[in-house]
């Protein structure tokens, strides 16, 4: 509410004669959305939204992709300085199929599928003690999602001789001569995007995108 003075002439001993009216002055009000409005809003944002969840669970898978890619990677790198320290043959067991999973043992025909590192056929290490529980050492793919692998490694198997921490020729017979233990392992996701393992004769371990989907790994040979 405002005042406003008007000056409505002077009186006749020189006094000026003022009234005061009184002004309302409503206080503004925000608009809200009319219907058609919200309408649109929501229909908007729901276009966003189809347009963005797709490409958040792409960027998902691919962080999956590669955490699959890189712990095989460390394992096999790891596997190698294992057999060295211990002075001992070690192998690494890759079961492909679904869900794919992978062990480490000190023997060739572990089941990697298994979890409990008191079953027969789990792929487990000597544990540091006697008397201590056997130390299971898997992967499974099942707890990255919707990651697929295939490999080239003869009947999934490889391993390393501890004195030049080179690939095993692996197989049976005196000098276990049937196969070599080098081959490569490559995880892709459902959009194709794929990043490929290879182990050397040598054991060298090196990581590469066959088809350059994923930046920041240079493409295959």
């Amino acid at each position: 509410m405002v005042g406003v003075a008007h000056i409505r002439g002077t009186s006749p001993d020189g006094r000026v004669n003022i009234s005061r009216a009184r002004r309302v002055v409503h206080p503004k009000t925000s608009p809200g959305f009319t219907l058609l409005e919200l309408m649109i809003t929501l229909s908007v944002l729901a276009i966003l939204a189809s347009l963005g969840v797709p490409a958040m669970q792409d960027m998902l898978e691919r962080n999956r992709l590669k955490s699959a890619a890189q712990a095989l990677g460390e394992d096999l790198q790891w596997l190698r300085g294992e057999a060295i320290r211990r002075n001992r043959d070690l192998h690494l067991v890759f079961d492909d199929g679904t869900p794919w999973c992978y062990g480490i043992t000190e023997r060739t025909d572990c089941d990697c599928q298994l979890i409990d590192p008191n079953a027969g056929d789990a792929c487990t290490l000597s544990p540091p003690t006697a008397d201590a529980v056997p130390l299971i050492k898997r992967v499974g793919g099942a707890d990255l999602g919707r990651i697929s692998a295939t490999t080239t490694l003869n009947q999934g198997l490889t391993g390393f001789e501890p004195r030049r921490g080179t690939t095993m020729r692996m197989g049976s017979g005196a000098a276990g001569s049937e196969f070599n233990g080098n081959g490569n392992v490559t995880f892709s996701t459902p959009n194709g995007d794929q990043l490929r393992i290879i182990l050397s004769v040598l054991g060298r371990v090196r990581l590469c995108s066959p088809n350059q989907s994923v930046p920041g790994f240079r493409e295959c040979d």
